[in-house]
């Protein structure tokens, strides 16, 4: 098998591992780093397996994203629909890679075809899932068991249920119960702060996976629980020291040696009596506890001291003297003085030796670290407490969540293992399982935590080694980053080094980058390999770098730059506005350079972008944000919460003069104030509603008012007859508000702001307005359909573009440092031991005046360490992601003698710094050269500012009058407590979002359709094409995801786009026009226009040359023909209507060829082609 590329066949480096893992008879764990094609290896490995199954529901693809699963399960479709088309067709002029894959496609669907599968009209019985959607489906299984309850509702946003199981496990205190003890060590250990023990408490229930089996375990079996901690610490030293043991086997007889004579020579005596008893040494010291303080002598002459909390590069220690047991001279005279120099030499000696094997710095720096276990007795006592209050709290969220009927994705996966049951004792489900599952595939695995590993290991407890079941397992250690998620990437680590449990793993490792340019991969591999640990270190989570080999030799990319702005210490604000400028500089010369090319602005966190995009703006760039704004940034949110705010509360004068000013209304400042002054004396509502007495209001004014007091009239009217949603929906209905949205994604926030209302409505209002503005400023504005549908520059997380690829990537603020890491009252740490198992080590800050503990010292180091390797592997995906070129940027403090001041440590330019620097590649520019334009630019923020802009709606709000009578009426009857089924008034605001999203559907659909009827036309064999609309429809499903269409309206709508589509291809009198034969045949054909010095874009659907050199213009119409209406009327209708565009058409190519050109409309209603014949 070979990969193809620019019409040539290229030998892939690791085309040996690619063989190997489409070996279906064999299980693997495969590491594939970044642009790898990890995603069609899965594809095809599972197209293979499916070729082979009884069933399709045989093969399980487990994934760890919705979007994952969706890309994996299009692919797969996506090939098959393709293979489809090549069952009888001819396959010679195909590449080997396609050949290879057709092969595989033609055995599933041969199989299909003979099991009556069906995949491509039943694409869900392809089982592609996520890791959460595979635990919800199980734990449902078996809801009383997994202690989920019925079908709950999975979300994240569980802080009420937490809050409500803290205030339940605290208010135990005065129960006089020995929970109530333990609540009391346990307060009485943190100074009673409640406030910051219930928050310590919030932030350990969204990481409760991590310690509940061992707390649930602890206390369930009266285990000592600082008996269970000792015990692996205990563990942790004896295989550290174990380890460091066997690295220095080979230098054993000379560290004796020197620790002899170091011993013997000490000249503090308190050092000298605390190891005199192991002394002098025959061997290495023993690998347990007891002999630490003999390590940690040997290291004294071996290494140079570092802090506790000093996270930089251990080193060696240059030059021994006297108060390491290395004097100058022994007794005074010359040979004393050549013995001590001999004794150094030989030290010397003993580290360059050392030096040359990897790792070993690192690995005896860390026995320093180490924590004995002789914590003090109330530690332990307040850690057992701790477990007793951490078991009732989980116990108090489970009742929290059935309460309120919802669970978040923790609990799921923990349900999903209750479940399947123990490995003795399977449940029925857990042996279903195992009968039908035979193959299960994992990718991302490298973001796999200790419940979800657990999860995969029951769902293989019952495989036997000689039953060619097989498991399949795809990562890249070096992308993982989301700690935070509880993801360990140790786990891979361990899994690729000792299998999962008994089924044994190969391990593969592919080098092949298909996405980057060669100056991006060199500079990518020349510069990680040094910054990525050199060893790995499965408790750690350190992962070594793998070298990626070159594909794509051509370039017209520069791979790697980097920019920094030099400043002096007092100019920092200035430098960071000079690197946002030259950011946004980079952006305008990349769309210059490179028109048509993707770009992505990558930050570490949200809050950098607050001085890009001022300059993005000041530049009239536009972008495209995932999970960057929240929907209260958004002009009709902000009103909507208006409404919501003097719906609850008439005497809101703000929120009142807010809606007053929104679209609906638009009025001046001079007309609000004309309100506000007439208001004294009552209120905002009853000098609106007085207008007409106001003198000094507008005309405008006066025109707006009458409408929007009848729609506040009913409003408020409304408020207690009608949910709060209703109420507010049907008023905003009556405002025209779904008019001041400018496009379908605001459509979508509005929709998505009347789902929170619904949420958070309790009995007919909202217990917490506050709250309630809050959780909807706390919610992302969703994000558009597509990608294509998106401008050329996005602006996202380096966390979120993780998956993604882009031409160019340019990366703000990397010496910037994450927020200050402010000391926890309790710290935790699970590590994996030798073994491979989990351990789970806590510690508690010590009371305020004294030490702290080596525990809780040892555990924020670690804590630190591994985010510091996390923060080196989230810089490599964020400049993978690049296929062209990668530029960074970056301010840093120019010193006095020329030089740059070291990047300062948390930042993630300072863990490539060293290679950056013997590199020599750094050009910077001084802050001072935007000196001017950073002054400008504040002295505006500073200012008073000018008039607002007001927008309006054209036309202005007015209602018909029988409108205004029929909701007069209804107000009456709520006025006067009349019960009334009226609910006119509420299909009419229905009516108009109906209306609405009627039109939207009818250009959605329209547009997919004109694809359609493109593709159809540049498609050379047009025979099995009608055949293939079943497959088709799949496509157009996920196209008109963004409507929020019902079950039945998609069905329906499907429907009618799968007919109008059938009987327009498959007229007979209408083929000529599909056929791309004809000279200068074109759709979609795109023509430029300058029009008043501006350029204007027309597209043409279709146009051809026939063979009487006439030109033809055709327009696709796909509109319906309204009940009532006869064919010629729709006709003469249509006909007026696009009569001017078609006119514009043929002008514009009158002005560049000379022949007779004839005009139609391609009506798919009738259908039927309609000329449009000169007036």
């Amino acid at each position: 098998m070979t990969f193809m590329t620019d019409s040539l066949s290229i030998q892939l480096p690791d085309q040996s591992a690619r063989k190997n893992a489409l070996d279906i008879r064999q299980s693997f764990i495969v590491q594939a780093p970044a642009g790898s094609g990890k995603t069609e290896l899965l594809t095809l490995r599972y197209l293979k397996l499916l070729a082979t199954a009884s069933q399709p529901e045989e093969v399980l693809a487990i994934t760890f994203t919705k979007k994952a699963a969706s890309e994996m399960r299009d692919r797969i479709a996506s090939i098959l629909s393709w293979c489809q088309n090549f069952l009888d067709g001819d396959t010679t002029q195909i590449s080997d890679i396609e050949a290879f894959k057709l092969g595989i496609g033609k055995s599933v669907l041969e199989r299909d075809r003979r099991e009556e599968w069906h995949l491509l009209e039943s694409p869900s019985r392809l089982r592609v899932q996520t890791i959460d959607s595979l635990s919800f489906y199980l734990a449902k299984q078996l809801p009383t068991l997994s202690q989920i309850g019925g079908s709950p509702t999975v979300t994240e946003d569980i802080e009420v249920c937490c809050s409500e199981a803290i205030n339940a496990t605290l208010a135990q205190l005065e129960s006089g119960t020995e929970l109530a003890y333990h609540i009391e060590v346990v307060l009485t250990h943190l100074d009673n702060d409640l406030v910051s023990i219930g928050n310590q408490l919030l932030g350990m229930l969204g990481q409760r996976d991590q310690w509940s089996n061992y707390v649930i375990d602890l206390t369930i079996n009266k285990t000592g629980t600082s008996q269970f901690l000792k015990l692996g610490l205990i563990e942790l030293i004896e295989e550290t020291l174990l380890s460091v043991t066997k690295l220095l086997n080979e230098s054993e007889d000379e560290l004796i040696e020197l620790a002899n004579f170091a011993a013997a020579n000490l000249n503090n005596e308190k050092d000298k009596l605390s190891i005199a008893s192991f002394f002098p040494l025959e061997s290495l010291p023993e690998s347990n506890i007891e002999a630490l303080p003999v390590w940690l002598f040997l290291l004294s002459f071996l290494l140079k001291k570092q802090r506790a909390d000093d996270l930089g590069p251990p080193d060696w220690l240059r030059q021994a003297n006297k108060n390491h047991g290395f004097p100058a001279s022994s007794n005074g005279d010359k040979e004393g003085q050549s013995i001590c120099k001999e004794y150094k030499t030989k030290r010397t000696d003993l580290i360059s030796i050392l030096k040359e094997k990897p790792g070993a710095l690192q690995e005896l720096a860390f026995i320093r670290l180490l924590p004995t276990s002789e914590e003090d007795s109330d530690q332990w006592d307040f850690l057992n407490s701790l477990c007793n209050v951490l078991r009732a709290l989980n116990a108090e969220l489970l009742l929290a969540f059935t309460r309120h009927r919802v669970v978040d994705h923790i609990q799921i996966s923990a349900a999903a293992r209750m479940a399947l049951g123990t490995e003795d004792e399977p449940t029925d489900l857990a042996l279903a399982l195992d009968n039908n599952i035979n193959h299960i595939l994992v990718d991302e695995f490298q973001d796999t935590s200790q419940l979800q590993l657990s999860l995969l290991k029951k769902l293989t407890a019952g495989w036997q080694t000689d039953d060619w079941r097989t498991l399949f397992l795809v990562g890249d250690a070096m992308q993982s980053c989301y700690s935070f998620r509880n993801a360990n990437v140790g786990i891979f680590l361990d899994v690729q080094k000792r299998g999962l449990e008994h089924i044994k793993l190969e391990t593969l490792v592919l080098q092949s980058n298909f996405r980057s340019q060669q100056p991006l991969i060199d500079w990518v591999n020349g510069t990680f390999a040094d910054a990525f640990p050199a060893k790995a270190d499965v408790s750690r989570g350190a992962v070594p770098y793998n070298r990626a080999e070159v594909i794509h030799k051509k370039s017209d990319g520069k791979g790697v730059e980097v920019d920094l702005i030099e400043y002096e210490s007092d100019q920092r604000q200035q430098a960071l506005f000079q690197e946002s400028e030259q950011l946004a500089d980079k952006v305008l010369k990349l769309q210059e350079q490179f028109p048509g090319d993707s770009i992505a602005i990558l930050v570490r966190t949200r809050t950098q972008l607050k001085t890009v995009i001022p300059s993005l703006r000041a530049r009239a760039l536009s972008w495209r944000a995932n999970d960057i704004d929240r929907l209260t940034e958004l002009p009709v949110i902000e009103d909507l919460l208006s409404l919501v705010k003097v719906i609850l509360s008439p005497g809101d004068h703000f929120s009142w003069l807010c809606l007053l000013r929104a679209p609906w209304c638009g009025l001046t400042s001079a007309d609000l104030l004309e309100l506000n002054h007439h208001s004294r004396e009552s209120n905002i509502w009853s000098s609106t509603k007085e207008y007409r007495s106001i003198t000094g209001l507008s005309l405008h004014a006066k025109q707006v008012l009458p409408q929007f007091i009848i729609a506040m009239q009913f409003a408020i009217a409304s408020r207690y007859k009608r949910s709060l949603r209703q109420s507010v929906e049907a008023t905003w209905g009556l405002l025209r508000g779904i008019n001041c949205c400018r496009d379908d994604n605001e459509i979508n926030c509005v929709q998505r702001f009347f789902t929170l209302l619904s949420e958070e409505e309790k009995a007919g209002g909202l217990g917490d307005i506050f709250a309630f503005e809050e959780k909807v400023s706390s919610t992302f504005i969703p994000s558009p359909e597509t990608m294509s549908q998106a401008c050329g520059l996005q602006l996202l997380t380096m966390h979120k573009s993780k998956g993604l690829e882009f031409d160019h990537v340019l990366l703000p603020g990397l010496s910037q440092t994450a927020r200050h890491d402010d000391k926890d009252l309790l710290v935790w740490h699970e590590r994996l031991n030798a073994a491979g198992n989990p351990r789970l080590f806590l510690a508690a800050v010590t009371p305020a005046g004294s030490d702290e503990s080596n525990l809780y010292t040892f555990i924020r180091h670690e804590q630190k360490v591994r985010q510091k390797l996390e923060s080196t592997r989230l810089l490599y995906i964020a400049i993978t992601r690049a296929k062209k070129s990668a530029t960074l940027f970056a301010s840093i403090i120019k010193e006095k003698d020329g030089g740059f001041r070291k990047p300062p440590e948390g930042s993630l330019l300072s863990l490539i710094w060293p290679q950056l620097c013997s590199q020599g590649a750094l050009c910077s520019q001084s802050s001072n050269s935007s000196t001017h334009v950073f002054q400008e630019r504040m002295e505006k923020r500073h200012s008073t500012t000018g008039p607002t802009m007001i927008t309006r709606l054209r036309p202005i709000l007015e209602f018909t009058e029988s409108e205004q009578q029929a909701i007069q009426d209804l107000i009456a009857k709520f006025e006067n407590n009349h019960q009334t089924a009226d609910d006119r008034v509420f299909e009419w605001s229905n009516d108009l979002n109906a209306r609405t999203k009627a039109d939207r559907v009818a250009s959605k659909t329209g547009t997919l359709i004109h694809k359609v009827f493109e593709t159809y036309i540049n498609s050379n064999d047009k025979s099995n094409y009608l055949a293939q609309l079943k497959t088709i429809k799949s496509y157009w499903r996920l196209g008109l995801r963004s409507l929020q269409l019902s079950s039945d309206e998609m069905d329906r709508t499907l429907s009618q786009m799968e007919e109008t589509v059938y009987r327009t291809l498959s007229s007979p009198t209408l083929a000529w026009i599909f056929d791309n034969q004809s000279s200068e045949s074109a759709c979609e054909l795109k023509i430029t226009q300058r029009q008043k010095g501006h350029l204007k874009q027309f597209i043409i659907d279709r146009t051809f040359i026939d063979q009487s050199n006439t030109r033809w213009i055709i327009d696709f119409k796909t509109s319906v023909r309204p009940i009532g209406e006869s064919e010629s009327d729709f006709i003469s209708a249509q006909t007026e209507k696009h009569r001017s565009q078609l006119e514009i058409y043929r002008d514009l190519m009158m002005a560049s060829e000379n022949r007779p050109i004839r005009l139609a409309l391609l009506l798919t209603e009738i259908p039927a082609l309609v000329e449009i014949k000169p007036n």
